[in-house]
Formats: C-alpha cells, structure tokens, sequence
C-alpha cells in the first residue's frame, strides 16, 4: 500500500487536500492505523485520483464531482456533454470579448470615442407578416440559448423540416433577469407541426445591430428613445433574430424588433 505522502507524489496532489478529499467523503484511504492515525491509499486508487482532477479541470465542482463518482458510471457522459455545452458558450463569450476589445482599440488609436457605434444605428419601420414558427419557451439563462435554439435544430433535421429565415428569441415580462428570463426560442418553419404555431405579423420599430451581443442594449435603447420621439407605443413582446452568431465567424448581426402602435 502506499502512504499518503507517497499517493500524494504520484498524483500530485497535496497531503492536506487529499486528507479535505476523505473529509468530504470524495475519495477515502482504503486503510487507517488505528494506533498513528498514518492514512493508506491502493494503487488502484491512482485512476480514481486522476479522474477527479481531470473532472476539477473540466470546471466540475467537487459536490458534482461526488455525485458522478458516486453514481450510475452513465452519468459522466450526460454531465460532461452538459458542460462541454457550457465551455463552449463561455469560449464563445471571450471570443466575442476579445472582439469588441479589438474594434473598441482601433476606434481608439483614430481618436474616436468607442460608443461611436450607438450613432450609425438605423431605425426602421416595418410592417411584418405572419409567421409559422416552431418553438420552445422556458424561463433560462441567458446563456442557454444557443442549447435550446440547437435542440430546435435537432428537430427540424430529424423531421426535414423547412425553415423560413433565422432563429428568433421572444421575451416575455416586465423586466430582464439574466439568470432566469420568460424566453420563447423560435425558428420559422413552412409544416404546419408538433410544437409551431402562428407568430403574428404587425408594425415593428427595427434596428440591426452588428458585432457583439452586449451591443444589443445600446439597440434597445436607441429604439426606445425613437419611439418616444415618435409619438409611438411599445405594444407587446419585442424579439431578436439571430442573422449571423459567432459560428459564422467573426462578425455578428442581430435584428431588434419591437411591436409599436400609435
């Protein structure tokens, strides 16, 4: 057997986190001198060892880490594809980070102010027409979205379904919560199918937003501040359409719709 000191060498991991490890019941030693107190550890106990850390590195907390060792061996599939899901999303976020920090140096080595961007927003109106949609509404995480727009995806090429224009997302309430949103993800489809309904058409104030989502306030505001100007009303949900996302490249183009009347 070897003792905590020499499993402490071969998996380099510290004594003290390997006694907090048997603490927490996450990995325990297979035998302890009931006369020193000296902790032993199995070889066999190096895989296990290995797995933890490599699982600490996948950005799983110890309680997840627990639970996966703990549970059905199926489980680590699930739980490593659901946050495979999640580092791509915050990769994706960086990228678009890095981006904007990128567009935001260039603006200014030209002496110009890196909010520049809110002027050349075009306002439009627009007169849309009905729309049949398939979609799915839940309250989320905003950075769910993509997962529920891919399952949509998932659908449509099971069932070869046609689709009509870009993924879409209706938001419903008062207010944004970016931990939990009333968010109706679309895509419009031509079958009449399990799951699509009838999105009504009807006078929109629009605006088209390039580059990264955080940009998408600035829309929302400029939108609003024209229907006011306007003698407009805010009548309804607003949504998005996702034009071009990060899997087209680097550049992004989102469509802001919000239903106005007089």
């Amino acid at each position: 057997m070897l003792t905590i000191g020499e499993f402490s060498k071969i998996c380099k991991v510290s004594s003290r986190t390997l006694r907090h490890y048997d603490s927490i019941n996450l990995i325990k030693p297979k035998k302890i001198n009931e006369d020193t107190g000296y902790r032993y550890y199995e070889i066999g106990q190096v895989k296990e060892m290995l797995l933890i850390e490599r699982l600490k590195k996948y950005q799983f907390s110890l309680d997840e880490i627990s639970e996966i060792l703990h549970s059905n061996p199926n489980i680590l599939l699930e739980k490593i594809l659901a946050k495979e899901e999640l580092i791509k999303n915050v990769i994706s976020e960086y990228k678009e980070i890095e981006k904007q920090m990128m567009d935001d140096i260039v603006r200014l080595k030209k002496g110009l102010d890196i909010m520049s961007f809110i002027e050349d927003i075009d306002i439009k109106l627009v007169n849309t027409e009905d729309v049949n949609i398939l979609s799915s509404r839940q309250v989320m995480d905003v950075n769910e979205y993509g997962k529920y727009i891919g399952k949509l995806f998932e659908i449509v090429t099971k069932n070869d379904l046609t689709v009509l224009g870009a993924p879409m997302s209706i938001y419903y309430g008062s207010e944004f919560d970016e931990n939990a949103n009333d968010t109706e993800i679309a895509i419009p489809i031509k079958e009449h199918f399990k799951g699509t309904r009838v999105f009504p058409g009807g006078l929109y104030a629009t605006a088209t937003i390039q580059g990264g989502y955080s940009n998408l306030s600035a829309g929302y505001g400029k939108l609003i501040d024209w229907i006011n100007k306007n003698n407009y009303k805010s009548n309804g949900e607003s949504y998005e359409k996702y034009i071009k996302g990060p899997i087209n490249g680097n550049e992004i183009i989102t469509e802001i719709y919000i239903p106005i009347t007089k």
